[in-house]
């Protein structure tokens, strides 16, 4: 059996609910490790699930001029103690070796970076295996240009980036992977990190996510909000103009990305009329503010002006 690095890591998930995920973490961190649970209050159920387990449990409260995800990340943060610190999400399957991995990068990490990857979506519903195509093309980029920084999995030692100004900046914001990276000297992202993430592809929530998306790289990275745009124009230009050409070669490019990821789905073929779906989205997301997540509405009208709107009725607790 391989000897691990014995530098201990605190492991930070944000959750009000035990899910697979968050016992695949359990299972993989060592005693010296450290396992923090971030939740919203007292009565989430992730608290007596986690009770059984060795993990620690922060109660984060109420959200307040951030969403309730970077709340609780940033509580989970100030409790872990060790130096190395890994962040992570429960609705993804991590795998046997994902801390494992993760620990074995982090160790080899360059001063200044951090280390992440990202998610390729993965949807039953119609919306969502449309989008799948766009999503693993953008991964494959990520992991080709190391750009991509997802909160699924973002592991940096506490001095390589300013720590107590990233959790200060969390508590007046809503998205955390793109605040990191603006923190971070380089990013490293790790192919052997992607993982599928489950979405249900319906219409509120692909809107949701697209307004919360698209909010965020227009606060944090227009260049890129503009050049999705652009790309996704011209594949509808020329799949108009010259279907012949056009069709061909973005389904290909389509497919060597899924190859590249080991990603085995029939929905590459979807990639050109995925890209006019994504125009769409993006300009929704370009003319509204107002999104759902996780059971609240939020309005972004800024980077660091977040309003909490309200809770869902199916996410509200029983009175």
């Amino acid at each position: 059996m391989q000897e691990r690095p014995t530098a201990p890591v605190s492991v930070v998930l944000p959750t009000r609910e035990w899910t697979d995920a968050c016992a695949e973490v359990a299972a993989q961190t060592a005693p010296d490790d450290e396992f923090v649970i971030a939740c919203d209050g007292p009565h989430d159920p992730v608290v007596e699930a986690a009770a059984e387990t060795a993990a620690t449990v922060v109660v984060a409260g109420e959200p307040a001029g951030c969403s309730a995800k970077c709340n609780a990340l940033a509580a989970g943060i100030e409790r872990a103690t060790h130096d190395r610190l890994v962040c992570t999400d429960a609705d993804f399957r991590h795998g046997d070796e994902w801390l494992a991995t993760v620990r074995r990068r982090l160790a080899a990490l360059p001063e200044g970076h951090v280390l992440s990857t990202a998610p390729i979506l993965v949807s039953e519903g119609a919306l969502g295996k449309l989008l799948e195509p766009l999503s693993a093309v953008g991964v494959a980029s990520s992991v080709r240009f190391n750009t991509g920084v997802w909160g699924g999995t973002m592991a940096f030692r506490r001095g390589d980036i300013d720590v107590d100004g990233f959790v200060d900046d969390l508590r007046r914001t809503v998205g955390d992977d793109a605040l990191l990276a603006e923190r971070a000297e380089g990013i490293e992202t790790a192919r052997s990190l992607v993982r599928e993430m489950p979405v249900d592809g319906t219409l509120r929530e692909t809107l949701s996510r697209r307004v919360r998306w698209t909010r965020m790289g227009l606060y944090l990275d227009p260049t890129g909000i503009a050049s999705r745009m652009l790309t996704a124009l011209a594949v509808l230009l020329g799949a108009l103009l010259a279907p012949f050409v056009t069709v061909p070669l973005v389904t290909g490019v389509t497919a060597a990305a899924y190859a590249a990821l080991g990603h085995r789905r029939w929905t590459f073929l979807l990639a050109v009329p995925g890209y006019a779906l994504s125009l769409a989205c993006l300009c929704y997301g370009l003319a509204h503010d107002e999104f759902e997540w996780t059971g609240r509405r939020y309005r972004w009208t800024a980077l660091y002006d977040v309003t909490v709107c309200n809770r869902t009725e199916r996410e509200r607790p029983a009175e």
